[in-house]
């Protein structure tokens, strides 16, 4: 029940029809600006959605969160049981990574989306998920291309520096709020920033995964931010170099 629910919240109470091209549900309402494809497995829902060109995976049936965040161990595709930090909804059992369209590509090709959510509080113990996926890619292709995301990324092979195995700030990054009239008239801005971690310990090909409010200056803002920061190796002694490194940036006018 509380799955079903959770589905219904996450596709705007519309009604999948089954992809004829593989096991996927797709949903399509261009009233609400939504196209999502999702797989049902018994209490758990896998879902990606694209709405008024925002993109996100979610998994329902998910151990409810008490804060805005969990620790997630993936395994899907090319990422090899890699330490993520998925957004979680308190009260809801719903999360989602930070990279939702990294995900959903590595879901393209099928296999097996495997989830370990690590305890949230002390006494508790972590949870597995072993969700296999059908090897169809034309719903997933489907929503992808509905926000304008690209069908290949060849960044998404690049393990990300997380957890442990983080550098450390040295000189964080300080981004300028940019002078634009939109910008301005904003207010605000939240920039999702990556990097690759150089040889020489250096952030190098930086990048906006995300930018709110879009084409007002924030990404190339932080983007500056971000090529001016400096970091050293993790204490954790792992070398990341050539890994990826996320931060995100966030802009208040007159802070």
């Amino acid at each position: 029940m509380i799955a079903a629910l959770a589905l219904v919240a996450l596709l705007g109470a519309a009604a999948p029809a089954r992809d004829p091209a593989g096991d996927w549900d797709l949903t399509v309402r261009p009233d609400l600006g939504l196209t999502a494809a999702s797989l049902t497995y018994g209490e758990n829902i896998l879902a990606v959605r694209c709405q008024r060109g925002a993109l996100d995976l979610l998994v329902s049936g998910m151990p409810v969160s008490t804060g805005s965040s969990r620790t997630v161990r993936v395994s899907a595709g090319a990422i090899a049981d890699e330490e993520q930090r998925w957004i979680a909804r308190p009260g809801e059992p719903v999360l989602g990574p930070e990279e939702p369209a990294r995900l959903a590509r590595q879901l393209r090709a099928g296999g097996e989306l495997d989830l370990r959510v690590e305890p949230e509080a002390e006494g508790e113990r972590p949870r597995r998920y072993r969700l296999p996926v059908p090897a169809s890619a034309a719903s997933i292709d489907t929503v992808l291309s509905a926000c304008g995301t690209p069908l290949d990324e060849p960044r998404d092979l690049l393990r990300r520096a997380s957890g442990a195995d983080s550098p450390i700030w040295r000189a964080q990054p300080q981004p300028e709020f940019p002078p634009s009239r939109g910008a301005m008239q904003a207010g605000s801005g939240t920039v999702q920033v990556s990097c690759v971690i150089g040889p020489a310990w250096e952030l190098a090909d930086c990048r906006a995964e995300t930018e709110t409010p879009p084409g007002v200056g924030f990404a190339q803002a932080a983007i500056r931010a971000a090529e001016r920061a400096e970091i050293s190796p993790p204490r954790s002694g792992a070398d990341v170099r050539g890994q990826v490194i996320r931060f995100t940036a966030r802009f208040r006018l007159g802070s």
